[in-house]
Formats: structure tokens, C-alpha cells, sequence
């Protein structure tokens, strides 16, 4: 069992880790970071692109739910990236009109292409609207984060939806993974083209048309398997700012409905997007280690220290870890009990990231709905065609 002052040690650590956490996601939930229904609406016409590939269980739904806009959109244009399905029967009948995407060259992925294709036969709007299947807007949807854009001065937005789950496992993951991405993500300096960083959610993606045109838009980043922050980081350089907001009630996502979805979709981009090395990889690893460290230290009897002290400042610990994560999931909409589980959600997530840097590194490819995507230094298709 560990001597007294070394309890103490993990403990002051893991309680500089549960800080650290608590400050960012505090930091992101500031109310200038968020957006509701309630919010302040701005009339514009609105070109709305979904891209989809094998959705006919959620087309209909997500165009109905574009279409049910408080300020209607100037038209609603649905990409059929190669469905082996009814996607394209379903969403002409819900009322969008739908444009094939053309065959994919080799090097080039069939999301930014779909979304390409979208935005050359989207030309009635000012903005554009990028809105994946699985999304779900809320009524006010649109026109808030349109004015959220101009009040801010930003050329392209997006809303972080609330994750929507149906089975136990998207309850403990989901929610967790959200949590992730609001700790690294710096939204004041998104907002600033004169800080580093950039990112937009490819989920709902909105960009104002001449920003969109000027930067080249998907087809400029179409070798990319993470075109949204490859359009973000091209919007940024161009001098654009960035609006990334909160927003559970204005849009929420399934993403994946079976557990080997989650991980190939997460394999996939996780490395691309949190980088590869070894001090990426030792961060988050030091972060699950650090939030899990409590629970384990009191609960295995060789571990647990004999001093009342060295004990309580654990539990202190323990206690900050899961109050962190459990506030952090109700502001998202989440389930709060879940945060019981946060270990082993941060393990399971931990897993999948090492897996995604592994395969980034060795080019070993992942699938996604019928489609191989070989990984490679430098860049998702930088260096593996993608067939």
C-alpha cells in the first residue's frame, strides 16, 4: 500500500486533473457559448446540402425536420452518395430535391465530395446549411445560429448537438466523448482568426456562401476524412472567424447505433483530429489515468492508504472527478447517473483512440458503410488513395 505522502501526491494530482476539467468545460459553458431556442433570431435565405449514403431509416426525419424551420430554408438539396438503399426515393418524396454525387476519383473521400456536389447545385442561398442525416434541428434551429454568426461577426458556424442515445452503451460513451471535445475545444479563440486553432462540427455546418466559394469549399479538402475541421482550418486561414456554440436544444444526433459503428467511426478521424504522438496520446492517457486513480486506490485493500487523510483527500478527488462529469452531462442534456461509469467510459474511449493512432500510423484501413478508408502520416488520403 502506498506510504502517506504518497496517497497524498496521487491524490493532489488527480485533483489538479479533476480542476483542470472542471475549468475548461466551465470555460466552454460560459452563456456567450451557448445557444437555444430562446435566443435571438435572424431572417436569411438558407441553402440547406445533406449528404447521404445508406439512410433511408433517418432521411425523412432530418428533412422533414429542415423543413419545419421557422424560417423556412430557400431549398432543401439531399446528396444520394452511392445509396444501396432507398435514400434517394424516400427523400424526394419528404420534399427535398436530390442530386446524385458524382463517382469519387481515387484519393478523394465520399463525404467532402457528396458535400462538393451539394453546394454547386445549392445556389438560392446566401448560407450554407451542411446537415448529416442523423441530425435532428429543432425549429429555431437555423435561424439562430444564423444570427449567432452575424452578432458575432463569424463566417461559418455550428451548433454542438445533445447525443441522443437508445441503448445503454451510447448513454455511458457518448455524453463522455462530448465532454472530451468541449475540454479541448477553445471557443473564444475559435472566434478569433488571429489565434491557432479551428474547428466546425460537419454534423450541422453553417457558412456563409461567398466565404464558402472564396476558400474553394469541400472540393479543397476533399482528400480529407475530417473535411469539416479541414474546411474550418481553411476558413481560419483566410481570415475567417469561427462560432461554435453549445447547443443541446436547438439540434441532437444518433450517431451510431451499434457498438462496432462507434468504434470504426471513431477510429477513423480520432487521430487526425487529436493528433498521433506521443505526448497526444500520453495526455489523454494521463487524463483517464489521473480521473480513474481515486476509485482504484480506495477500493483495492493493498492500495488503500491507512491515514484518514490521505484517504479523504481520494475520495475528495473521486468525488470532484465524478461531480465534474456528472454536471457536465446534465448541461448537455445527458443523463447525470451516468457519470458512475465515467472510468470505464474513459477507458473504452481511451482504447479507441490508441486504435485510431495505430492504425493513422500503419495505414491500416478502416470501413465505413462499404467503403475502406486506408490512414497515413500526414493526413487522411494524403498518401493512401481512398477506394
Amino acid at each position: 500500500m502506498p506510504a502517506g505522502p504518497v496517497a497524498l501526491l496521487l491524490a493532489a494530482a488527480s485533483l489538479a486533473a479533476a480542476g483542470h476539467s472542471l475549468a475548461r468545460l466551465a470555460r466552454a459553458g460560459r452563456r456567450r457559448h451557448r445557444l437555444g431556442p430562446g435566443d435571438v433570431a435572424a431572417t436569411a435565405r438558407v441553402s440547406v446540402v445533406v449528404p447521404a449514403r445508406d439512410e433511408a431509416a433517418r432521411i425523412r426525419g432530418c428533412v422533414a425536420a429542415v423543413l419545419a424551420q421557422d424560417v423556412g430554408p430557400a431549398e432543401v438539396v439531399v446528396v444520394d452518395d452511392g445509396s444501396r438503399d432507398a435514400t434517394a426515393e424516400l427523400a424526394a418524396r419528404a420534399g427535398a430535391r436530390v442530386v446524385a454525387a458524382p463517382p469519387r476519383p481515387a484519393g478523394l473521400a465520399g463525404k467532402a465530395v457528396a458535400c462538393a456536389a451539394g453546394a454547386a447545385a445549392a445556389r438560392a442561398g446566401e448560407w450554407l446549411a451542411f446537415v448529416d442525416a442523423d441530425v435532428r434541428l429543432a425549429p429555431q434551429a437555423l435561424s439562430r445560429l444564423v444570427a449567432a454568426a452575424t452578432g458575432s461577426g463569424a463566417s461559418a458556424a455550428s451548433p454542438l448537438a445533445r447525443p441522443v442515445a437508445g441503448s445503454w452503451w451510447e448513454e455511458l460513451l457518448l455524453p463522455e466523448l462530448g465532454l472530451q471535445v468541449a475540454e479541448r475545444l477553445d471557443l473564444d479563440a475559435l472566434a478569433d482568426p488571429a489565434r491557432p486553432g479551428a474547428f466546425l462540427s460537419g454534423q450541422c455546418l453553417l457558412v456563409r456562401r461567398d466565404a464558402y466559394d472564396a476558400v474553394g469549399g469541400f472540393a479543397a479538402v476533399a482528400g480529407s476524412l475530417v473535411e469539416d475541421v479541414a474546411l474550418a482550418r481553411l476558413l481560419a486561414a483566410a481570415g475567417h472567424a469561427l462560432d461554435v456554440r453549445l447547443a443541446p436544444g436547438l439540434a441532437s444526433v444518433r450517431m451510431y447505433q451499434r457498438p462496432g459503428d462507434l468504434w470504426e467511426g471513431l477510429a477513423r478521424n480520432l487521430a487526425e483530429v487529436w493528433g498521433s504522438g506521443a505526448c497526444a496520446l500520453g495526455g489523454q492517457a494521463a487524463r483517464a489515468l489521473l480521473a480513474a486513480l481515486p476509485w482504484v486506490a480506495l477500493a483495492v485493500p493493498r492500495l488503500r492508504p491507512d491515514r484518514t487523510g490521505p484517504r479523504a483527500a481520494l475520495l475528495a478527488a473521486g468525488l470532484l472527478h465524478l461531480a465534474t462529469r456528472a454536471g457536465g452531462r446534465l448541461r448537455a442534456g445527458a443523463d447525470p447517473r451516468w457519470a458512475l461509469a465515467y472510468p470505464v467510459a474513459d477507458a473504452v474511449l481511451l482504447a479507441v483512440y490508441l486504435d485510431s493512432a495505430r492504425r493513422h500510423r500503419s495505414g491500416r484501413p478502416v470501413t465505413w458503410k462499404g467503403r475502406a478508408y486506408p490512414a497515413g502520416r500526414g493526413g487522411w488520403g494524403a498518401r493512401h488513395p481512398v477506394r
